[in-house]
Formats: structure tokens, sequence, C-alpha cells
């Protein structure tokens, strides 16, 4: 469970948490409700995959993502939330900006968060 004490995963749900507040107050911060959330997107979501991993499935806190893991969370993000939903349902518009943005959420995950827990600092 030490997977998700990073403190670059809490800083993410923590964006989360203060975006969907000022959403449900009628009050979203431009930028910050628009893009930011899209960069920690992958992140977030790959940690707790990664998490799941080490606790359910190896029981090993030395696992690690391999970038096809990573790359493959990506392409499905981008694919559901900015081809399928909006495909689907016109209450969601599809940004290629928000795919460059998970792109560079799954680059800052491998690069910076994917470690071994005894290599985790935060």
């Amino acid at each position: 469970m030490k997977t998700l004490l990073n403190r670059w995963f809490i800083t993410g749900c923590v964006v989360w948490l203060w975006v969907f507040a000022t959403r449900k107050l009628h009050h979203p911060i431009p930028y910050i409700n628009g893009y930011i959330t899209d960069v920690f997107a992958i992140p977030v979501i790959a940690t707790i995959a990664l998490c799941f991993q080490r606790v359910v499935v190896f029981k090993n806190n030395f696992y690690t993502l391999s970038k096809w893991h990573v790359v493959f969370i990506t392409v499905y993000v981008s694919l559901v939330f900015e081809v399928l939903l909006p495909w689907l349902s016109k209450t969601y518009t599809g940004d290629w900006v928000d795919v460059g943005l998970y792109i560079v959420g799954g680059i800052f995950f491998y690069r910076v968060m994917n470690r071994p827990v005894a290599e985790i600092r935060g």
C-alpha cells in the first residue's frame, strides 16, 4: 500500500478533488479545470494499476509496470475519453490536446513514479 503514498499520486488526487469541488460550486478554474487533470490522469490510473499488481497479483513491492503497460493505459484512456465517449454522447467532446497531455502524464509516470517502493521518495 506504500505505492499509494507516492507524493505525485497524492498531488494528482488532491488536484482532481479540488477541480471536482470547483466544478460542483460552478466556479471552474479555466486551465486547471481543462488541462491539469489530463496530465495527472495517467499517473493516477497507472499508480492504482501498479498498486493492484503489487498487492494482489505479484505480492512484490519491487514490481514496476513495463513501458508497454503504460503505453496501453495511455492509448486506452485516449480512445475511451477522446474518441468513444464523444462518439456515443454529445455530453463529451474529443480533444487531441488532451491526448497529448495523457502522453505527457504517461511519460512522467514511467520515468518518475514507476519505481520500486524502496526508491519512492515522498
